[in-house]
């Protein structure tokens, strides 16, 4: 049985429906009784029970005879279709008739019923408190992590080296323009985040929630303040990371390291030095640096001073210094 549309409850006599089956006014008053029974009768193989008895009950005005010859008009017409169905629920598991709509019952006063105006403005009151709330709690989240980071850079050692720091406003157009997009593609932003597992993602929740997928797969949402905060930080100095999710059981491409390391500062020996370019050789890769002093070079082995060859695995031993933890290596973030 197709679903059936909306209807008023109440007995409505549609006139349109009478007048394109030609129906008399008796018959009518019973289509429409009969479209109504679905909000009451015992349902059974999807037909709806009802006892001749009860008709005659609730329609006074007609009798027996009346109510079968208009049944059989109903019938003959494609309106309505009648079965014997076993009510098993019921003591003595009586056999009643059971009718149900035929697609063309199912027309019947489907088209006098509009939508309730009432229920239209608590629709759009609802939609506007949760938007409300949504914009309370970004605006919760940025106050936090405002409050955080001031707190954090009062406690932090004066460097000599000279840092770059995103502008309030810059940050906060970030925040919320990765928030927004990501919520509404439910895609993840990136993996391989400093102090995390390198598998855990990350990614925005329905309620614009900052969020992760552990490495078993569990869907977690972010409540740590210094965590969010972290998280935000990191990925605003890499934006080239939004979007990006690293599958650590592949080398990368050459075109993904460039991507993910071009331009980072490695620890090399004592000396810091700047990643300029990957040259793609035969055996691997050779990496030109650049020193503080804006000298370049290629790496090269100690011993014999020619050009080192690197690959993924190899260029994983030197260390980043670009984040906050000068542990982490370039391409395996460590549990």
């Amino acid at each position: 049985m197709s679903a059936l549309p909306n209807r008023t409850i109440t007995l409505v006599k549609d006139l349109l429906f009478q007048e394109k089956y030609h129906l008399s006014h008796t018959q009518t008053d019973l289509m429409a009784y009969m479209v109504n029974v679905i909000y009451w009768a015992l349902e059974v193989d999807g037909y709806f029970v009802i006892a001749t008895s009860k008709v005659m009950s609730d329609l006074p005005a007609m009798n027996q005879k009346t109510f079968e010859a208009s049944l059989k008009v109903l019938k003959d017409l494609g309106l309505i279709e009648t079965k014997i169905v076993e009510v098993k629920q019921w003591n003595g598991k009586p056999k009643l008739r059971g009718i149900r709509l035929t697609q063309k019952g199912e027309e019947y006063n489907s088209k006098l019923v509009l939508p309730s105006q009432d229920e239209e403005v608590k629709k759009l009151k609802q939609e506007l408190k949760e938007r409300d709330e949504k914009i309370k709690e970004q605006e919760e989240t940025i106050k936090k992590l405002s409050i955080s980071e001031k707190v954090e850079e009062s406690t932090k050692p004066k460097k000599t080296e000279p840092q770059l720091e995103l502008n309030r406003t810059e940050f906060e157009n970030f925040l919320l323009n990765v928030t927004k997009k990501f919520a509404i593609t439910s895609q993840p932003i990136c993996n391989g985040v400093p102090k995390w597992n390198k598998n855990t993602t990350f990614y925005i929740n329905s309620y614009n929630k900052l969020s992760i997928i552990t490495q078993d797969g569990e869907h977690k949402q972010l409540r740590n303040p210094e965590e969010i905060n972290h998280f935000w930080q990191w990925l605003s100095k890499n934006p080239q990371r939004v979007g990006d999710k690293i599958d650590f059981s592949k080398s990368p491409t050459l075109k993904q390291l460039e991507k993910r390391l071009l331009n980072r500062t490695i620890k090399m020996g004592n000396s810091k030095e700047t990643i300029e370019s990957f040259i793609e050789c035969n055996n691997g890769l050779k990496v030109k640096v650049k020193n503080q002093k804006g000298e370049v070079r290629v790496i090269v082995d100690k011993d014999t001073k020619k050009p080192t060859f690197i690959t993924p695995k190899t260029l994983n031993q030197y260390k980043s210094i670009n984040n906050k933890n000068p542990n982490n290596h370039l391409l395996n973030t460590p549990k």
